[in-house]
């Protein structure tokens, strides 16, 4: 495909065989000599520090001051339970913040299945360990939940608002939903020139998202930015096209789903399935629509909030 006679990709695709949860390769070619790299170390560095999660941020023990405790009846000291609360992976579905519990009595293993909390915490990784007890004793805590992007080391939490205060110890941050991500660039063919770039990058995360949407987001925070460019300053907003005339419920049911405040890269998931209209999308089932590929809770909630402005939902 050509545009301004520049070569654009006519493959983009997530190899099915690896793809996962938590570990997705995805391969773009042909591009342009130089732009493997060029998308390559920009997609990355967004991957990497830009997008949003969530991760404790914050702890209380029931007995205990300061996190140099120990607490009668557990095999670990706080320093350990501390550590442990701050390996936990968590996704709150529609949440910005949410408190979990654990209360702990009697022998054995406590982990992060044991952890209580609404319904839309999730643990991801249930099978971390928080603390064990030896019987003789009991463990209640409260762990703070937020949503926030990069890492906040505890010390620097005073700056964002927060102090640490007696009973409450305040934690090393990592929102992060990406762990890791690498890219190669090698040549490609297009007639007999071999001078042109295949993009393939590894992209893992910690489950709470999986990789398909990490990239989907990554691409709308950059292309915001460089929609702002030739625009000025304030970046460019979506027209309202829902007029005065349209302002009733049966006439939003005819609305194509490019008509709504539902985002682009949302919308074009939506009618890659077939789903054109409002009327549409209100057929079906909240399950029916998170099986689409590259559609997932995340977009599910950016929906139903549009939704929700006409007093509509998607059922469960």
């Amino acid at each position: 495909m050509l545009f301004k006679n520049l070569y654009l990709p006519d493959m983009i695709k997530w190899e099915e065989d690896s793809l996962s949860d938590k570990f997705g390769r995805l391969e773009i070619t042909p591009l342009e000599r130089g732009f493997g790299r060029t998308l390559g170390n920009a997609l990355r560095r967004i991957l990497l520090s830009m997008l949003e999660g969530f991760a404790p941020v914050s702890l209380s023990i029931e007995g205990v001051e300061h996190q140099f405790s120990t607490v009668p009846g557990v095999v670990q000291d706080v320093t350990e339970i501390v550590l442990n609360v701050k390996s936990l992976i968590i996704n709150l579905q529609g949440q910005e913040k949410s408190i979990i519990r654990l209360n702990a009595s009697g022998k054995g293993e406590f982990t992060g299945k044991d952890l209580t909390g609404d319904e839309h915490l999730k643990v991801i990784n249930e099978d971390q360990e928080i603390a064990q007890l030896d019987g003789t004793g009991k463990l209640s805590m409260e762990i703070t939940v937020e949503k926030g992007k990069g890492f906040i080391p505890a010390d620097e939490w005073s700056i964002h608002g927060k102090e640490e205060k007696a009973g409450t110890i305040l934690l090393d941050s990592w929102f992060c939903p990406v762990r890791k991500v690498n890219f190669q660039v090698q040549s490609a063919r297009v007639g007999d020139r071999t001078d042109y770039d295949h993009l393939i990058m590894d992209i893992s995360t910690d489950g709470s998202i999986d990789p398909k949407e990490a990239v989907n987001e990554a691409c709308d925070i950059l292309i915001e930015h460089l929609r702002m460019i030739p625009g000025g300053l304030e970046p460019e907003e979506k027209p309202d096209l829902i007029s005065e005339e349209k302002d009733n419920k049966n006439d939003f049911l005819s609305f194509a789903i490019d008509d709504t405040d539902i985002p682009t890269r949302v919308a074009n998931v939506l009618k890659s399935a077939g789903i054109q209209t409002v009327s549409d999308l209100l057929e079906k089932k909240a399950a029916d629509i998170l099986e689409i590929g590259g559609f997932g809770p995340s977009s599910l909630d950016t929906v139903n909030n549009v939704l929700k402005k006409r007093n509509l939902s998607i059922e469960d």
